[in-house]
């Protein structure tokens, strides 16, 4: 189910649980029969099948409020459900669904949580690019299997070309036993006298091998051909399933400089928050302070509280202007960040992977890999030019950094040689 026809159906409006979700069905075209079996069958077998095999429908929760929903088959998965997550939206780790339906109307929530404006900006520009970890993954292993065809091929060659000299040489041994029984009885011819039985016998003997290990070798040669053939496909197989992925990419830079920029706002972003509870808290305090003031007659004590009231007061008129100066940068940098992602999203430029982007500048620090959400996959390292090596970083492994460039509109690091290259979103220093 498309999420972004399902989503438009206004979930947030309705407050009755299944109910708002079955609405939306219903809208969609769907009906209640979302929930039954998909075999079909009647009513008591169908309450005795595994509800793997039932539709259930998944309501995607930030906090307590329902920002959107999805339907699957079964129990719903991390797999299942993540190409559904409502835009600006991510599902929240450890991923573990509450089951709220009963089993003849199976019903979920999974939490979910707001992007980070970086976050938000390497999404965008993985999907303009198509290089979101998933798509390098799936590059390199049809890479892989090129690399391996194409040295296949090599081998197949190879194979070909010792089986076409061997030919050679068993055709030229057959050539001179037959040259040799020619001469011997060329002699006779001339000769009706002369003995050369042992000799005809003999060359013919030869022959007689010559031809044998001919077309023993015959076969070897047609059998080298054939397997050289069926590499050469293989190869050009693996060379058409690469190409798919395309041999031009966006051009991408400006991204980088949009993420700097949302690097700052996620940052102030925090700043704005804390700075909100300290208000709330400030403005809770003195609300107390009033309430006690108004409930002490004590002068002594009313003295006190007033003190309180000047320190509270104080305190919140410190915590608002803080919350108003980090409010006014953050609405600052979204100016910035308005203006450069409007350029982000225009960009029709493009470059070949072979392009030089920048030249490299020195760089020292040190930095872990890190591959965020996927605490399982490894690192993999490109040369200058931005073309995998095949070589991997174990996630969590701590490098030296010597260099810095743009390669393929991708902020990247070198950790050593020129083949040792990676993206900036790989690492953190």
């Amino acid at each position: 189910m498309k999420k972004e026809k399902l989503n438009k159906f206004s979930i947030r409006k309705l407050s009755v649980g299944v109910a708002s979700v079955l609405v939306g069905v219903a809208l969609a075209g769907g009906t209640t029969t979302a929930f039954a079996e998909v075999n079909g069958g009647d009513q008591t077998h169908q309450q005795s099948d595994n509800s793997a095999e039932k539709l259930s429908v998944v309501i995607f929760k930030a906090d307590k409020l329902a920002v959107g929903y999805t339907v699957v088959k079964g129990e719903p998965t991390e797999a299942s459900v993540k190409k559904d997550v409502p835009d600006g939206y991510k599902l929240k780790t450890p991923f573990v669904p509450a089951k709220k339906g009963t089993d003849e109307k199976p019903e979920y929530e999974v939490a979910v949580e707001k992007m980070s404006f970086a976050e938000l900006v390497v999404a965008e520009k993985n999907n303009k690019a198509g290089l979101s970890y998933e798509n390098i993954t799936e590059q390199h292993k049809a890479k892989e299997k090129y690399d391996a065809a194409k040295d296949a091929t090599k081998a197949a060659k190879t194979a070909l070309d010792e089986a076409t000299d061997a030919q050679s040489k068993v055709d030229a041994t057959v050539e001179v036993a037959k040259e040799e029984l020619r001469l011997y009885k060329g002699f006779i011819a001339k000769n009706p006298d002369a003995d050369f039985k042992k000799e005809i016998e003999g060359a013919q003997t030869k022959l007689v091998a010559a031809v044998k290990d001919q077309l023993e070798q015959q076969f070897k040669t047609t059998e080298a051909q054939a397997k050289y053939d069926k590499a050469l496909k293989e190869e050009t197989k693996a060379s058409d399933a690469l190409k798919k992925f395309g041999s031009q990419l966006a051009d991408l830079t400006v991204y980088d400089n949009l993420r700097e920029i949302a690097d700052k706002m996620d940052t102030v972003q925090t700043l704005v928050d804390v700075a909100k509870k300290d208000v709330d808290s400030a403005k809770e305090d003195l609300f107390h302070d009033r309430l006690e003031l108004d409930a002490t007659t004590d002068p002594v004590a009313r003295t006190v509280v007033m003190s309180k009231i000047d320190d509270d007061t104080k305190a919140l008129n410190d915590a608002l202007v803080a919350y108003k100066s980090y409010l006014a940068r953050f609405n600052t940098l979204k100016t910035y960040y308005d203006g450069v992602h409007k350029i982000a999203r225009e960009t029709k430029k493009v470059v070949t992977p072979s392009a030089a982007e920048a030249t490299e500048v020195a760089f020292s620090g040190v930095a872990k890999t890190f591959v965020k959400g996927h605490p399982n996959y490894a690192v993999a390292m490109m040369d200058a030019n931005g073309v995998y090596t095949g070589k991997f970083l174990k996630q969590g492994s701590r490098f030296k950094v010597f260099g810095k460039k743009t390669i393929k509109g991708r902020v990247c690091y070198r950790l050593g040689t020129q083949s040792q290259w990676v993206p900036a979103e790989f690492l953190v220093f």
